[in-house]
């Protein structure tokens, strides 16, 4: 069963609005999605519970803080074991620098998206990543010049149209 067959529309209010507001409290989200504050603050704990909300935190602005580079990376490892894309997989999560790393289909292995201090420190870090016997093929890189767009929110409404109106 697909996990979202356990969530009403209430549910995905609450989750939706929760992902533009951690802060808010319970009796203004009750009030959002049209609960008292009881019943709303058990959905919200039994989401918690089932995996649906797995952290609030703050959204930083690094920009504010101090200027950085984000670099997209192609990567191609040289082996396809299990065990080979294990290490890197384990490996690649331990690097300060590297923010997110998918493992993709096509044309190379994964797409790792790193936040540097500068093209230098992002030149380091991949030279110490090839140094570090990961086993990497290849890679490309790919300076971002403009962030076009940057969503936080998943489109939760639209992900999940065909829900029930309500499950209690």
């Amino acid at each position: 069963m697909n996990n979202s067959q356990q969530l009403d529309r209430i549910d995905i209010a609450i989750l939706a609005e929760l992902q533009r507001n951690g802060r808010i409290k319970n009796v203004d989200l009750a009030e959002k999605v049209a609960l008292s504050a009881s019943p709303c603050l058990q959905r919200v704990k039994r989401l918690e519970k089932m995996g649906f909300i797995t952290r609030y935190c703050a959204e930083i602005e690094i920009n504010k803080i101090t200027e950085v580079v984000e670099v997209f990376t192609q990567i191609t490892i040289s082996k396809h074991t299990l065990e080979d894309h294990s290490y890197f997989e384990r490996e690649i999560t331990k690097i300060p620098e590297v923010m997110e790393c998918y493992l993709v289909s096509g044309g190379y292995d994964y797409l790792v998206k790193f936040t540097c201090r500068s093209i230098i420190h992002y030149q380091n870090t991949i030279q110490q990543l090839l140094d570090s016997e990961l086993g990497i093929f290849k890679y490309h890189s790919y300076v971002v010049m403009k962030t076009i767009a940057s969503k936080r929110e998943y489109p939760i409404s639209h992900l999940t149209k065909n829900l029930p109106a309500s499950s209690s």
